[in-house]
C-alpha cells in the first residue's frame, strides 16, 4: 500500500487548517468505534483518517460547513461581548459626568429618573415674564426631609423657596423670572448638602468656594 502524505489530503481540502480539523474529527469517530472506510492494516487512527480523506470517503463539505458554523458562532459571541463592554463603558462615562456635575451617582437602573429631569421654561405672552420649572430628581435626594432652591432670584435665602415633592419622588418648583438674565442657583438638601442641576444651561465657578454654581438663562 502506498505511503499516505499530507499532500494527498490537501488535494481534497482547501488548506492545512481544514485538513487538521477533518482528520481530528474522524480520529475521534474511529476511537469511539466507527468502522474503517479504507483498508486499515495496523495503521494508527490518524493515518487511517488521512487515508479516508485522500480516498474521498469522508464528507469534507459537511466538515467545512461545521467549521464555518463554529467560526460564525465564535464571531457572534465576540460581537455580543464587545457590545456589552461598550455599553458598560458608556454607563461608566455617564456616571462620571454625573459625579463631575455634582449629582449623586447611582446604578444604571436608577439613572432613568435623572433623564426625566430638566428645566422647563415658559414665556408668558404679552408679559415680560418667564415661568421656569426646576426639577431635582429623586435619585439626587434619597430620603430627603426638605429641599430648597437657592439662588440669585431669592438673594440666596436658604429658606426662601422650598420645593414640593411629587408622587414619583422628584422635587419641583416653578418661579417667575425676568427674561434676558442669567441666574446662578443650587439645590440645598436637608439644609446640609448642596447639589447642582445636571440640566443647567451652564456652570460657573462659585466665588465662595471650590464648587460650581448652576446657571439658568432666560
Amino acid at each position: 500500500m502506498a505511503r499516505i502524505t499530507i499532500e494527498d489530503g490537501l488535494r481534497r481540502v482547501n488548506n492545512r487548517y481544514q485538513l487538521v480539523h477533518v482528520v481530528a474529527k474522524r480520529v475521534r469517530q474511529l476511537r469511539q468505534g466507527s468502522r474503517h472506510l479504507v483498508s486499515s492494516l495496523k495503521n494508527e487512527d490518524v493515518v487511517i483518517a488521512l487515508r479516508e480523506v485522500a480516498a474521498t470517503k469522508v464528507n469534507v463539505l459537511e466538515n467545512k460547513r461545521e467549521s464555518q458554523d463554529k467560526q460564525e458562532k465564535k464571531e457572534k459571541k465576540e460581537r455580543q461581548s464587545m457590545k456589552k463592554t461598550n455599553k458598560a463603558e458608556t454607563t461608566s462615562r455617564k456616571m462620571e459626568v454625573a459625579s463631575a456635575q455634582g449629582w449623586t451617582t447611582k446604578p444604571a437602573a436608577k439613572q432613568t429618573a435623572v433623564k426625566t429631569s430638566g428645566i422647563k421654561k415658559e414665556y408668558v405672552k404679552g408679559e415680560d415674564l418667564c415661568r421656569v420649572t426646576f426639577r431635582l430628581p429623586s435619585v439626587a435626594a434619597v430620603k430627603a426631609q426638605s429641599v430648597h432652591i437657592v439662588g440669585d432670584f431669592n438673594d440666596w435665602n436658604i429658606h426662601g423657596s422650598p420645593m414640593k415633592k411629587a408622587q414619583n419622588g422628584d422635587y419641583t418648583i416653578t418661579l417667575d423670572l425676568t427674561p434676558g438674565k442669567e441666574y446662578h442657583f443650587r439645590y440645598l438638601i436637608d439644609e446640609s448638602k448642596w447639589e447642582n442641576d445636571w440640566n443647567a444651561d451652564k456652570y460657573v465657578r462659585s466665588p465662595y468656594g471650590d464648587s460650581d454654581n448652576s446657571v439658568v438663562v432666560v
